[in-house]
């Protein structure tokens, strides 16, 4: 009997040490859950100018297997790549080259200065610019 609580204990010991998640997998787990619930538009886009009516009509939708689709009038214009890290509170985003200017403008890794379940505030520099882009969920 003595025998068996150990072995009992030892196996549940084990299996439980395997289901613990890191810290960075629930980050991650809790940043594609707020991303991929819902759709979401930019709210603001602005490096000292103003680019806001560029992405009049776009709708993003997150998915969990880390690709995002650029939807303009109920279709699906392009398709990227995203990625968060709850960690280091960056999302990056990535359109294939050739894609729409507009689209091109959401590359690269933002830094999250801001953010709640239904909209998220980030910074990029680019070419020496301070580049503020905010997103709203729909």
């Amino acid at each position: 009997m003595k025998y068996l609580f150990i072995l009992l204990f030892s196996i549940l010991a084990v299996s439980g040490c395997r289901l613990k998640k890191t810290q960075e997998q629930i980050a991650e787990d809790i940043i594609v859950k707020a991303m991929t619930d819902g759709r979401w538009t930019v709210t603001v886009y602005n490096d000292g100018t103003d680019y806001l009516s560029e992405f009049n009509g776009y709708e993003f939708q997150f998915k969990s297997d880390h690709t995002v689709d650029a939807i303009k009038n109920a279709l699906t214009e392009k398709t990227g790549t995203w990625l968060g890290d709850g960690l280091a509170m960056t999302i990056s985003s990535q359109f294939p080259s050739g894609s729409n200017p507009t689209l091109l403008r959401l590359n690269g890794v933002w830094k999250v200065v801001n953010n709640n379940w239904t909209w998220v505030k980030a910074t990029q520099t680019i070419n020496g610019k301070l580049t503020t882009l905010e997103l709203q969920k729909k």
